[in-house]
């Protein structure tokens, strides 16, 4: 089975069913009798990659058509290299439903997707078994990482696909870099990540932009601004590969300064 690729390219317990309490005088229900599917779920989407067989899509939804005749699908095409923001923007959605192969149909209902399956491995009892996760307790943190880890990816696709960038779409990816880096969901990783590759290149490019062969007030706050984003990632984790890397780029900069100041 082919997997999903969702990095740019430029990246369940089970809860127990609830038993219902037979009516007064009525005969109770066997112990073993399957209890009766509901009539639909909520929300059904189905995530493809752009040329699949439809006809083995069709073959591979038969169990969801026997078991919830009425339900509406909705049908997802996703792109194998995301060229446009739009083919990022489902990439970035079959993330927040938990995708992590193609492909895939999601469950969802009022609170947002809580089951990805294999449509490939669709069964009856892998369809009542991915119901039930919607009452599973740690539900809501799950979809969290999730929607921060998409809202990360967009934010890398972007930057990538954005080029030339606007000050209008830099200003929009620094607005969301810093955001990313304050959430409660990032690690000193993903602070790291996102100092080294996306903060500090664009203060960079908002230093270059008002640069105009000698240095102003404004010019200067911005390129230390962007020299202490990049300190900071490489003193997150100076021994990671990313700290590293940030640790080259300041030495970098470091001569290139000198150099400048013999031609000021």
């Amino acid at each position: 089975m082919r997997r999903l690729l969702l990095c740019a390219a430029l990246l369940l317990p089970l809860a127990a069913e609830e038993a219902v309490s037979p009516t007064a005088g009525a005969p109770a229900a066997s112990a073993s009798a399957a209890p009766a599917p509901p009539d639909s779920v909520l929300r059904a989407t189905v995530y493809f990659e752009v040329g699949s067989d439809t006809e083995e899509l069709s073959r591979c939804l038969l169990p969801l058509r026997r078991r919830h005749p009425q339900q509406e699908l909705r049908f997802v095409a996703l792109a194998p290299a995301c060229r446009t923001m739009h083919d990022a923007v489902n990439a970035a959605q079959a993330m927040v439903a938990g995708v992590a192969e193609l492909p895939a149909l999601v469950l969802g209902d009022d609170e947002g997707d809580f089951a990805a399956l294999p449509l490939r491995e669709l069964s009856p009892e892998t369809l009542h078994a991915a119901e039930q996760t919607a009452s599973a307790p740690q539900r809501a943190e799950a979809a969290a990482e999730r929607r921060y880890r998409a809202k990360e990816y967009l934010l890398f696709a972007r930057m990538a696909l954005a080029q030339p960038m606007s000050e209008e779409i830099a200003e929009l990816c620094l607005t969301s870099c810093r955001a990313l880096m304050n959430h409660p969901k990032a690690t000193p990783a993903d602070r790291q990540l996102l100092g080294l590759r996306c903060l500090y290149p664009l203060l960079m490019q908002q230093y270059a932009r008002g640069y105009r062969g000698a240095h102003t007030p404004e010019t200067e706050a911005k390129l230390l601004e962007a020299i202490a984003a990049l300190e900071a990632a490489r003193d997150t984790d100076p021994n990671s590969d990313l700290g590293k890397q940030a640790f080259a780029e300041r030495e970098r900069l470091r001569a290139a300064r000198r150099k400048a100041r013999l031609y000021e």
